[in-house]
């Protein structure tokens, strides 16, 4: 095992592997591994460290060079339309519910394992034989670098999963709860993989220490020089020291609610258009929060991905006015090819709303009025991720490999075309509806998905089965919360 003199030389050693081939850069019989096992997930960071830093693949608890105290991490990023993006989240550490709430943030373990990590980030690509992927860069993270409001909002972070533990609750721990630090599961969902839990006897899905795929995000496009200046919802960290992130956003809607738009709208120089009217809304919401630009594009919501909503409540309806579509970056159309070929623990819709949080703004209509309710935080109860959302994921999955059903009916001034994916009438809280400017079932490449199994049609003219209703296209789809569902979300403040 080699000896490294100092943290320098290590990433000078990481440096010499930018732009080069990952195959390249390790033995020639782990390429021949790779070969022989091209499944190993854990084969590119493997490689790494003992092939490049000379570190045997091990699961201690102290950092991979321990004399040095630097850990190494592997993590892939990919190029999107709006920038370098974290394909995952960044693992720091596996942490023992026994163990952790004893300790303070300062001596938290994932400090311990990961304070000073060297990151080598590598360009994802699908298809594309491990070997053959680029390193893109190499970075020396340190935590005790970050921006002091950064690691105040990761220490509530901490403070808030600890609390999950003292309260007997680990079983309940999620993503969504939290803004920059996660407590993510390890290994699938069976038996092996949970594990006992210091103040009830019901056992929880192990867990490790992440640093969310938004927060790397903004990491990777700052080292890439890939993002521009942005606005900040706190303006002076020290307001972190006595509130939490949440407390200090929603306490600037509180002045303003049960006024009404118009006065809203007199008050913050909007114009209210009789028709349409979504933007005003949005615009409120940001005077509101004294900020110039889009809410989700400040710092804070971008590194913890905070998706803002304006939610409007029909008076007397138990419903919102309309339906709650998922804007899955870089996913939100689903694409039925992939669907089918997914587990449900490892889906991108469960990967999305395990992590997902948003800033839901509240309006109520009554006739003509519309009122502002507030604001609140709200992410997926993990039971009915596991639950009602879960049900329709498998039913969708089970329609589209079995080939959907496509039914034709005849209109006064054309035709529509219904179909038996799950609908807002048939499930509790989330549905499949069309996201397209128009409907397409040919290959339009605009408004049209391709499917894994021929459709099923019903009462098709034959004239129109090879050219505008085929088999192998249908609308775009996404997935959509059903607007009672949403409204049992917000009716606390109502």
């Amino acid at each position: 095992m080699k000896k490294w003199k100092s943290v320098k030389e290590v990433h000078n050693h990481a440096l010499y592997t930018v732009g080069k081939k990952i195959g390249s850069v390790v033995k020639e019989e782990s390429v021949e591994y790779y070969k022989n096992n091209p499944r190993n997930k854990g084969w590119i960071g493997n490689s790494i460290e003992s092939d490049l830093f000379e570190i045997p693949n091990n699961s201690r608890q102290e950092a991979d060079i321990p004399y040095l105290k630097l850990e190494i991490k592997v993590t892939p990023i990919y190029k999107t339309k709006n920038g370098w993006s974290a394909r995952e989240r960044l693992t720091l550490n596996i942490f023992d519910f026994f163990d952790e709430y004893k300790r303070e943030f300062t001596n938290a373990s994932f400090l311990e394992k990961a304070q000073l990590m060297e990151l080598i980030f590598y360009e994802y690509k699908k298809d594309v034989p491990s070997p053959e992927l680029e390193i893109k860069a190499a970075s020396l993270f340190d935590f005790d670098e970050l921006p002091s409001e950064d690691m105040l909002i990761i220490e509530q972070d901490w403070n808030i999963i600890v609390k999950k533990i003292q309260e007997g609750k680990a079983e309940e721990l999620s993503d969504n709860l939290t803004k920059y630090l996660g407590a993510t599961t390890k290994g699938g969902k069976s038996e092996k993989n949970m594990t006992n839990q210091p103040f009830s006897k019901v056992k929880a899905h192990r867990r490790a220490f992440t640093l969310k795929s938004t927060y790397m995000t903004q990491y990777v496009r700052r080292l890439m020089n890939d993002v521009k200046a942005e606005e900040k919802i706190i303006k002076n960290s020290e307001e972190l020291k006595n509130r939490t992130f949440e407390d200090i956003v929603l306490d600037n809607f509180k002045p303003y609610i049960n006024q009404s738009k118009n006065s809203l709208g007199e008050l913050f120089n909007i114009k209210i258009p009789l028709k349409n009217d979504k933007a005003s809304s949005v615009q409120m919401a940001k005077k509101m929060l004294n900020i110039k630009g889009n809410i989700q594009d400040t710092e804070e919501f971008k590194k913890a991905g905070i998706s803002v909503k304006i939610v409007t409540v029909v008076k007397n309806k138990d419903r919102t006015t309309e339906h709650f579509k998922l804007t899955i970056p870089d996913n939100t159309i689903l694409d039925p090819k992939e669907l089918v070929k997914e587990n449900w623990d490892e889906s991108i819709l469960n990967n999305y709303l395990s992590e997902a949080q948003f800033l839901l703004v509240v309006y109520e209509k009554d006739d003509d009025k519309v009122i502002f309710k507030g604001a609140k935080f709200w992410r997926l109860p993990y039971e009915d991720l596991e639950g009602c959302v879960k049900e329709t994921w498998l039913e969708t999955k089970r329609i589209f490999s079995q080939g959907v059903e496509l039914t034709y009916n005849e209109t006064k001034s054309s035709y529509r075309i219904n179909n038996n994916l799950p609908n807002a009438s048939q499930t509790k809280c989330l549905h499949v509806r069309p996201s397209a400017k128009r409907s397409s079932y040919y290959n339009d490449g605009r408004n049209a998905i391709k499917l894994p199994t021929k459709s099923r049609w019903f009462n098709r003219p034959n004239d129109m089965a090879q050219t505008i209703l085929t088999d192998d296209y249908m609308t775009k789809q996404a997935w959509w919360f059903n607007h009672k569902y949403m409204y049992e979300q917000v009716k606390d403040l109502i």
